[in-house]
C-alpha cells in the first residue's frame, strides 16, 4: 500500500469512527464538528500533510521553501503558454495565512523569481548539493531573521528587483524594495559590511545608458542601501571610503589599455560623482572620449550630443546640494 492509499484508509477510518461516536452522541452538530476536527489533526499530524502549503485553484506548484515558523511558495498558472506565464509568490505564516504575496509575469520554462541563497555564491544557488541551503539572515542586526525575494522583470537588458522582507514572530515585514538592478534576479547586487555596525548595506548595480552608445557601453552606477529608521533606504554619499576605492579601482582598470572601453570610461565617470568630485568627472570624459571617436562614428553618434547627454546624467546623480549648481 502506497502513501496516499495509506491516507485515504486513516481518513476514511476516522470518517467512520466520528459517525459512530455522532450516533452515540445524537448527532449533537457540535459533538460532529468536535469530532471531526480532532480527526482531520489526527490525519494532518500523523501523515505529514500539515507541513505543505497549500494549493491554490488555477495553479501548480513550482518550488517551495521552509522558513521557519514560515513557509514561502512559488506558484504558476496552469495551463501556461510555451512563452510566458503568471506567477505568484506567496509567503505564509504558521496558520497557512498568506503574509505576503507578489505576482509577476515570467518565463514559463524557467521562472525568474527566487530567494536569495546565502550559502551560495552572489545568492545563487550552490553548485555542490552538500552544501545546505541558507534562506535567511539577520541583515538589520536586530536579531530577526530576513529574506530577499528576487525578481526579474524580463525584455533584453533589465531590470530586476530585490524586496528585503523581515520574518518577525507573528508577521512579516516589507523592510525596502531595490529596484531597477541590472542583469538577472541578485547578478546586479551586492551584500557588503561597509561599517562597523551589525547590519548588511545593499549594493545595487544599474546601467545608465546614453545616446553614446549601446547597452553593453552604459555606465555601472552604484548605489548603496542601508538600514535607517527600519527600512533599508539609499544612503549612498554617507559611505564615502568606499566609494573613494571604487574610483581608485576603475582608474587603476582604465591605466592598462587592453581594458578601456566606453562603458568603463562612462562608469569612472560616474564615479568621480559619487565620490563628490562633478568637475573631474565632467573633465575625465571630456579629455578621454577622443579615443572612440571611430566608435561613435561607426553607430552614427555626434560627440558633442554624447558629451552633453553624459554630462546631464553626472548633473544628476551629484548630491542634491551640489545640483541647483548646474
Amino acid at each position: 500500500m502506497n502513501k496516499g492509499e495509506s491516507v485515504i484508509s486513516i481518513v476514511l477510518a476516522v470518517i467512520v469512527l466520528a459517525v459512530i461516536l455522532a450516533i452515540k452522541q445524537q448527532w449533537r452538530p457540535a459533538s460532529l464538528e468536535r469530532v471531526t476536527t480532532k480527526a482531520e489533526n489526527f490525519v494532518l499530524t500523523t501523515t505529514g500533510l500539515g507541513d505543505k502549503v497549500p494549493p491554490i485553484p488555477g495553479y501548480e506548484l513550482v518550488s517551495d521553501y521552509t522558513l521557519v515558523p514560515f513557509r514561502a511558495a512559488l506558484y504558476r498558472a496552469s495551463p501556461s503558454t510555451h512563452v510566458f506565464a503568471s506567477y505568484r509568490f506567496v509567503l505564509y505564516d504558521r496558520q497557512q495565512r498568506v503574509a505576503l504575496q507578489m505576482e509577476s509575469l515570467e518565463e514559463a520554462r524557467q521562472p525568474w523569481t527566487r530567494l536569495y541563497n546565502f550559502a551560495g555564491r552572489n545568492g545563487a544557488e550552490p553548485v555542490s548539493r552538500r552544501t545546505r541551503a541558507a534562506y535567511m539572515r539577520d541583515l538589520t542586526g536586530n536579531g530577526m531573521p530576513d529574506i530577499i525575494i528576487g525578481q526579474y522583470s524580463g525584455g533584453d537588458h533589465c531590470c530586476s528587483t530585490a524586496t528585503v522582507v523581515e520574518l518577525g514572530k507573528d508577521a512579516a515585514r516589507v523592510m525596502g524594495r531595490i529596484d531597477g538592478m541590472d542583469g538577472l534576479p541578485f547578478e546586479g547586487m551586492e551584500l557588503r559590511h561597509l561599517d562597523n555596525s551589525k547590519a548588511w548595506q545593499v549594493i545595487a548595480h544599474r546601467p545608465y545608458q546614453t545616446v553614446c552608445g549601446l547597452h553593453a557601453d552604459a555606465a555601472d552606477v552604484l548605489s548603496i542601501y542601508a538600514v535607517t529608521n527600519g527600512t533599508y533606504s539609499d544612503q549612498t554619499f554617507t559611505f564615502q571610503r568606499y566609494l573613494d576605492d571604487v574610483l581608485r579601482q576603475d582608474i587603476a582598470r582604465w591605466s592598462r589599455p587592453p581594458q578601456r572601453s566606453l562603458h568603463l570610461l562612462q562608469t569612472i565617470a560616474t564615479d568621480y560623482v559619487r565620490a563628490g568630485q562633478l568637475d573631474e568627472g565632467k573633465r575625465f570624459f571630456a579629455l578621454n572620449l577622443p579615443q572612440f571617436m571611430a566608435q561613435l562614428q561607426a553607430n552614427g553618434v555626434d560627440p558633442n550630443d554624447c558629451e552633453e547627454d553624459v554630462s546631464g546624467l553626472l548633473a544628476s546623480l551629484a548630491p542634491k546640494d551640489q545640483q541647483h549648481l548646474f
